[in-house]
């Protein structure tokens, strides 16, 4: 079923070798193609069979078209440059897409040759899982730690990552204009492409000491791609410089009177980001259970609380660069509870509310005994939860209303120049990136929420949060 599916793209993609069937010698034409069947199952917990059966059946054909991962012996070679492996492949069944006693050199730094971009470009037509949270709620809330089930998880994401990963890798290799080619772009596709391999060489976690190890590779990558944000950004600023010939309207750039959407492939690539981020951290914490918990899901997430946090985060770093901030005041319903990834919505709180502090403190700088508070009102409807974030900072002019989405435009300044703040030890960023609102945004949009601006100049900005609620709806993970 792959090799038809591969056949009918127009891509003219072309398997190499290793990748291919090699059908027994008994076996007719008609018998070469391979039955493909890993067995991997993402157990859903307390949810019902028929859940488990939807999921399996939404899965079947994917996991039919997949190659099964390699069973191998990774030995690290003199003879290799760095960071290149050799992987001594047995002799496999005639299911196996690996030829007989052939050996491969696998790069685990991108992909440095023609098998390494046939294998991204192979796992990138593939079709990400569909997962929701609350498969993943009720599969963490029967774990109890098992080994099994982590195990499981662990079989899961062996499978799952990959693809993700590679679909990411793929698409900022065919970004237009040499945007691809920017030093910081391309670095970030080779930590996509690293991290496709590290875990594609990795043997599939069969055993509790190697679903540990896997573990600790996911979470190391977690941890490694948490500088993604700010080299998207240099890129940008890197295509600016250097190619002069690429002219940008809001966030649609062109050349030679072509266009490309990079704010649509940006808000690709951040909500696939946000949910390779879940998957990773999900399995991580089910490891380090915590009260409350299940694994980075609060059963009962009070936004009030969450928000008075990123309050004290915000008015840290206003504080640091403008010596004063303004007053927030919380009002509503501050009991209110639902089920909810509480690191999400400090990111959104975070944010926006910093961008209100900033707005504030600018406009009553010179007569800060003036200064306007901040509130904050929380309310719970039949379907979802409602928060306003309300400001008296000036308000945005209304020909920049629809520029406030796009990840070039920002109000604070020279982006290039808060980029150069980052290294720099001790200088807080107050605002700069053009990344916040839209990624607020996409935060809340991933998980079946909203985020809206009104504003009023010569006023001042309301930001309106929608959340759904947990148990309400299925929200599939992005």
């Amino acid at each position: 079923r792959w090799q038809g599916s591969l056949s009918r793209c127009s891509m003219g993609l072309r398997l190499p070798p290793a990748l291919l069937p090699s059908p027994s010698p008994s076996s007719s034409p008609s018998q070469a193609t391979p039955q493909l069947d890993l067995h991997l199952h993402f157990p859903l917990g307390a949810a019902s069979s028929k859940q488990a059966h939807a999921y399996s059946n939404s899965s079947s054909d994917r996991r039919a078209s997949s190659p099964p991962v390699r069973q191998g012996a990774a030995t690290k070679t003199s003879q290799c440059k760095a960071n290149v492996w050799r992987q001594s492949v047995p002799e496999q069944p005639h299911n196996s897409l690996a030829a007989p006693g052939h050996v491969r050199l696998m790069s685990i730094d991108g992909a440095e040759s023609e098998e390494d971009t046939h294998e991204i470009m192979y796992y990138s037509l593939r079709h990400p899982a569909t997962i929701t949270l609350k498969e993943m709620y009720q599969f963490g809330a029967s774990s109890n730690k098992s080994k099994r089930t982590l195990l499981l998880a662990a079989q899961f994401l062996h499978e799952e990552l990959p693809v993700r990963l590679a679909r990411r890798a793929r698409e900022l290799k065919r970004l237009p204009f040499g945007l691809g080619e920017m030093v910081s772009i391309k670095g970030v596709r080779k930590l996509y492409e690293r991290s496709f391999f590290r875990i594609r060489r990795f043997p599939k976690p069969s055993t509790t000491e190697l679903e540990e190890r896997f573990t600790e590779m996911l979470d190391d990558i977690k941890t490694e791609h948490n500088s993604v944000q700010a080299n998207i950004a240099r890129g940008l600023q890197e295509l600016a410089k250097e190619r002069k010939d690429v002219q940008q309207q809001k966030d649609v750039l062109m050349h030679a009177g072509m266009p490309f959407d990079f704010g649509q492939f940006l808000d690709r690539f951040y909500l696939s980001r946000v949910g390779v981020r879940v998957l990773i951290g999900q399995h991580i914490m089910l490891h380090h259970p915590q009260e409350g918990f299940i694994g980075i899901i609060q059963k009962e997430c009070v936004p009030s609380v969450v928000c008075e946090h990123a309050i004290e985060d915000a008015r840290a770093i206003c504080e640091m660069s403008y010596g004063i901030s303004p007053e927030v005041i919380l009002e509503g319903n501050l009991g209110l509870k639902l089920s909810y990834i509480p690191e999400h919505l400090h990111y959104i709180f975070f944010e926006l509310i910093k961008n209100s502090m900033r707005a504030v403190t600018e406009r009553f700088r010179d007569k800060p005994e003036k200064m306007e508070p901040i509130t904050v009102v929380f309310a719970e409807g039949s379907e979802d939860i409602a928060i306003k974030i309300s400001d008296k900072g000036g308000g945005i002019p209304r020909s920049g209303m629809d520029r406030l989405w796009t990840y070039t435009f920002t109000t604070a300044g020279n982006t290039l120049e808060k980029l150069q703040q980052l290294n720099t030890p001790g200088r807080p960023i107050m605002a700069g990136f053009a990344h916040g609102l839209p990624l607020s945004r996409i935060h809340a949009r991933a998980f079946g929420g909203d985020l809206h601006v009104m504003s009023m100049q010569g006023h001042g900005t309301d930001v309106y949060i929608h959340l759904c609620k947990l148990g309400d709806r299925e929200v599939s993970v992005p």
